[in-house]
């Protein structure tokens, strides 16, 4: 006689689950730098504080600018009273076809001009260009700044994104808008997101696919940068048959386990389905109430004598 602990088959509910790593990401960031040269004449911001887009951040001095775009404007009223006047006397043949196109084409340039200018005024004006919290500056009000300085950083945090990846064998169930939770290091809340896209490859140098997902964050309490521990429900059954990992005996072509039946080991074969961190769901070969032995496998043979001396 064989003394074995065994495990009584039972439906129960089950989550499959994995588990990833990830960071956190702001929702958006961008690194605000100057797109032209100039002397820093204004500077509109708190460092850490919240602007909202459009709000004017940094002001280059733009004297030259406003001059040139005064004498362009002139010369714009000029060209387009010419135009004017020729266009009458075009009506009234006075003039040639040819030397009132000369006239509308000086229109047309002084019009180009202006935009000219005022598109170099609008880059000496910083603004935010989404609504955000700003981060540590790199400039002081009287700095010159070349083409390229940084100024900031400013971040959309709310929502934050969390970038993880999962195995590729999973791929198939991961969904948008699929639930996950996610913990960050030195925090002991967890917070919950949805998937809001999946990467359409797989990364062949680690075989796993890039999800990212969205979580809400209007006290700005997660910080983007921070590590995540994410935990992903993938499927959940109802009434599912499971049993120890180690109750299964593996070979070449089939899953097996020794069920006790009448003080005596039975091998029959099962086909599984489902796996957790130490159960595995079976789909046929066993029913509800079956015993199944978890230990002493290596010892027992079909027909061998057993004694149940544990029952979990």
């Amino acid at each position: 006689m064989i003394e074995v602990r065994a495990y009584q088959v039972k439906p129960e509910d089950v989550e499959n689950e994995i588990l990833a790593t990830g960071s956190i990401l702001a929702n958006e960031s961008v690194e605000l730098t100057s797109e032209i040269s100039g002397r820093v004449t204004r500077i509109n911001f708190r460092e850490g504080s919240r602007v909202r887009k459009g709000d004017l951040l940094l002001q280059i001095n733009d004297a030259d600018l406003q001059a040139q775009f005064n004498r362009a404007s002139a010369q714009l009223k000029l060209a387009q009273d010419t135009e004017a006047r020729q266009k009458k006397q075009l009506a009234i043949e006075a003039i040639s076809q040819e030397e009132y196109e000369a006239a509308l084409n000086r229109l047309n340039t002084a019009k180009a001009d202006v935009q000219l200018i005022q598109a170099q005024i609008d880059k000496a004006r910083i603004q935010a260009p989404f609504d955000g919290v700003i981060g540590l500056r790199s400039v002081s009000e009287g700095a010159y700044l070349n083409a390229g300085s940084r100024i900031a950083t400013l971040v959309s945090i709310n929502p934050v994104k969390i970038d993880f990846a999962v195995p590729e064998r999973y791929q198939s169930l991961l969904t948008k808008e699929q639930p996950v939770l996610f913990r960050v290091q030195g925090e002991s809340e967890e917070y919950s997101g949805r998937i809001y896209a999946v990467e359409p490859q797989i990364d062949t140098d680690i075989r796993s696919v890039r999800c990212r997902a969205l979580c809400p964050n209007p006290d700005g309490r997660i910080k983007p940068g921070a590590f995540a521990q994410v935990r992903i429900t993938l499927q959940k059954l109802e009434d599912a048959l499971m049993i120890p990992t180690e109750s299964l005996i593996p070979d070449a072509q089939n899953q097996s386990v020794f069920v006790v039946r009448n003080g005596k080991a039975l091998s029959t074969t099962v086909v599984i389905g489902l796996r957790t961190a130490d159960k595995v769901q079976i789909v046929s070969g066993l029913a509800a109430g079956d015993t199944v032995m978890t230990t002493g496998l290596l010892q027992v043979r079909p027909g061998s004598v057993i004694k149940v001396t544990e029952l979990n």
